[in-house]
C-alpha cells in the first residue's frame, strides 16, 4: 500500500506539471500561420521574426530557430526545424513515460497485495479452523483494497498517458505545417540574404 501511495503521489505531480507546460504554451496556430503569410507577403522577415519573438511554446521556438536560419536557404531551414523539434519533443515528453510505468504497473503491485492479503488471511484461518468468515473476512476486505487503489492510480495515469501522448503529436504536426509555411516562401522567393535585400524586393514589388 505504502508503495501504491507513493506511485499515485508521484503520478499526481507529473500530471500537474505537464498539463501546467501544455495548457501554458498553447496557442493560435491558424492565427499565427496568418501572421507569418502576411508578413511574407511583404518580404518582411522580421516581422514574421516578431510573430514568433514570445519563443514560449513548441511551435514558437522551432519557427525561431528556423526563421534564424532564413538566408541560409529552404535546406538549412528544414535541417534546423527537424532538430530543433526533436529538442522540443525530448522537453514536451520528460517524465510522461512515468505515467506509461505507473499505470500498467499499479494494477500488478494492488493485485500482488490481494494476494499477500489473502494468504495472510488464509494462514490466520489455518491457525484458527473454527473460527470461520470472521476470522477470514476482515484480512481478505484489506486485501482487496489493493487492488482497488492499485485500479484508482493507474487509470488516471493511463489517461494522461494517452492524453498527452495525443497532444504531443497534434504540437509536432502544428509545428511541421508552420515550418512548411516558411520553407514553402523560401522555395517561392527563391531565396533572400538579407534583411535589406527583402526590403529592396518589397520595393520593386509595389
Amino acid at each position: 500500500m505504502w508503495l501504491l501511495l507513493a506511485l499515485g503521489c508521484l503520478s499526481i505531480l507529473v500530471i500537474v506539471e505537464r498539463l501546467w507546460l501544455f495548457q501554458s504554451t498553447r496557442i493560435d496556430v491558424t492565427g499565427m500561420a496568418r501572421k507569418l503569410l502576411q508578413a511574407f507577403e511583404r518580404n518582411d522577415l522580421e516581422k514574421a521574426k516578431a510573430v514568433v519573438a514570445r519563443a514560449k511554446s513548441m511551435e514558437e521556438r522551432v519557427l525561431c530557430d528556423a526563421l534564424s536560419m532564413y538566408n541560409g536557404g529552404a535546406e538549412a531551414v528544414e535541417e534546423i526545424a527537424s532538430a530543433s523539434i526533436i529538442r522540443e519533443k525530448q522537453r514536451y515528453e520528460r517524465a510522461v513515460s512515468i505515467l506509461g510505468t505507473v499505470g500498467s504497473n499499479a494494477p500488478f503491485i494492488g493485485l500482488l497485495g490481494t494476494v499477500i492479503g489473502v494468504i495472510l488471511a488464509f494462514a490466520e484461518l489455518g491457525r484458527n479452523p473454527k473460527g470461520g468468515l470472521e476470522v477470514v473476512g476482515p484480512g481478505i476486505s484489506e486485501a482487496l483494497v489493493a487492488t482497488a487503489v492499485g485500479l484508482l492510480i493507474a487509470i488516471p495515469a493511463v489517461v494522461s498517458f494517452n492524453w498527452m501522448k495525443n497532444m504531443m503529436k497534434k504540437r509536432v504536426g502544428d509545428t511541421d505545417f508552420l515550418c512548411r509555411l516558411v520553407i514553402a516562401q523560401l522555395k517561392r522567393t527563391d531565396r533572400f540574404s538579407s534583411p535589406g535585400e527583402l526590403s529592396a524586393a518589397a520595393a520593386e514589388e509595389e
